[in-house]
């Protein structure tokens, strides 16, 4: 069990205006246990001992104990209370399906993207995959000591690097008996390889990644070819008001609730930068006649109240002001849907490149989202919008299944958890027991440090 996680860890907030840094997260040596490990199946158990408890507001708000829940979320004071047998598998607590089918289970897309990496992995094909992916971040787990091989060439921009290695150490400091592995993650928008034919070929070792689609772009590595992780937002991101994901989670329902749904403003609201597929708002929503939209492109440019957005930038609580909430790809993913979705009003999800996240499986038409894939069909969208704001009722039950998906399947125990199963699952794969790279670091001085 690792000694102490971090004394000290900067972690900067940018909104524009200011840069804060939050710092002295003591670690409690005391704080985790070791958990009975299922060899067969490769899960954590329960133990009395290991029940889950509610924490105070005043606890740290960087790091806590996988079993301390905000039981202000409805989902998790639920299962706060549950009584599990000593054999069951905490983290199966997060797969129910959403609608009774496996596909629509939330570690089924662990299953899918698997199932393209059948052969065993060798040190020779960690060597390729290094030599072919320069951006990528090369992680080691050995005997469940994290290590973070040093690149000049992996990509970063911000906290990204930073947030995706506190939350892996998170999960092996949790779940003591995952399996020795090498991995490369990529952290840019999206997956490319060194040269367009090395992303057109089979791997025998998967690139981790944010994002990933089916549809025929300019330049990625084969989708098949990746296997998709949280993404950093999930731990901390640098845009305004927006920080820590589990303090998001915890607090912008609760703010958007003091807005009763009837006093919402009854319009479609989204702002956005003119990239991707974004084109064909310009000719619907900023038409002033079109009294039900809310629709404006911002620049990213400095504007009276903000050094990065323009002044129609809204922050993510303004979002919950309005009823009808609009969503749609950038360039590739755009990761604002589950904010969105966490305000309870219903989202308009205009997906055309298919750009999915992990979890996206688990959206679902007409009961969690309302999704739009007509690009540049401006009469089906103004009848989409028209026939939600005529009915109450299914807007309202859109908007609470959309809170509730994020609820239960983003917390940070579930995220977490399907972090660990996809390491678990990777980690099947190896032939060798990694030895530890001549430059790699020890997760904790990458913590402390200023390394990328």
């Amino acid at each position: 069990m690792a000694q102490w996680f971090w004394r000290w860890c900067n972690i900067f907030i940018q909104d524009g205006v200011h840069s804060q840094t939050a710092a002295h997260a003591e670690y409690d040596t005391h704080r985790y246990r070791l958990y009975k490990y299922n060899e067969l199946d490769h899960t954590t158990s329960m133990h009395p001992e290991n029940s889950f408890k509610c924490y105070q507001q005043n606890s740290s708000s960087i790091l806590k104990d996988f079993y301390q829940l905000d039981c202000s979320n409805p989902f998790l004071k639920q299962i706060s209370l549950a009584k599990l047998n000593a054999k069951d598998d905490v983290c199966e607590l997060f797969n129910d399906s959403i609608d009774g089918t496996e596909y629509r289970t939330l570690y089924h897309r662990i299953k899918m993207d698997f199932q393209n990496f059948t052969e065993k992995i060798t040190h020779y094909d960690i060597l390729k995959m290094g030599d072919a992916c320069p951006g990528c971040h090369h992680i080691q787990l050995i005997d469940g000591q994290l290590f973070i091989v040093q690149r000049s060439t992996a990509f970063n921009y911000q906290t990204r690097s930073r947030s995706i290695k506190t939350m892996l150490k998170h999960v092996t400091d949790t779940f003591k008996t995952i399996g020795n592995f090498e991995m490369f993650i990529h952290l840019q928008d999206a997956v490319f390889l060194k040269s367009p034919e090395l992303d057109r070929m089979k791997h025998k070792v998967p690139v981790f990644g944010l994002t990933k689609t089916y549809s025929k772009i300019k330049r990625s590595l084969h989708p098949d070819g990746i296997v998709l992780i949280p993404c950093f937002t999930l731990w901390f991101f640098t845009a305004p008001y927006i920080g820590r994901w589990r303090n998001i989670v915890e607090n912008l329902p609760k703010e958007a609730d003091k807005i009763k749904w009837e006093y919402r403003i009854g319009k479609v609201v989204w702002r956005g930068a003119r990239n991707g597929e974004r084109a064909w708002l310009t000719g619907i929503g900023e038409q002033r006649n079109k009294s039900l939209l809310d629709i404006e492109f911002m620049d990213w440019k400095p504007g009276n109240h903000s050094q990065i957005y323009t002044d129609n930038f809204k922050t993510i609580y303004q979002y919950c002001e309005y009823k009808y909430l609009l969503h749609q790809e950038g360039s590739t993913y755009s990761n604002r849907l589950k904010y969105l979705l966490l305000c309870g009003s219903p989202v308009i999800y205009a997906n055309f490149q298919g750009w999915q996240e992990y979890w996206y499986h688990l959206l679902k038409h007409d009961y969690n989202v309302l999704e739009f894939k007509a690009k540049g069909n401006e009469t089906l969208f103004t009848n989409i919008t028209e026939e939600i704001s005529k009915d109450d009722n299914k807007a309202k039950r859109i908007g609470i299944n959309g809170r509730a998906l994020v609820q239960k399947y983003l917390n940070e125990q579930a995220i977490l958890c399907y972090f660990r199963n996809v390491l678990i699952e990777y980690s099947k794969l190896f032939a060798y027991k990694p030895v530890r790279h001549p430059d790699a670091i020890d997760i904790d001085d990458f913590l402390v440090g200023y390394s990328s």
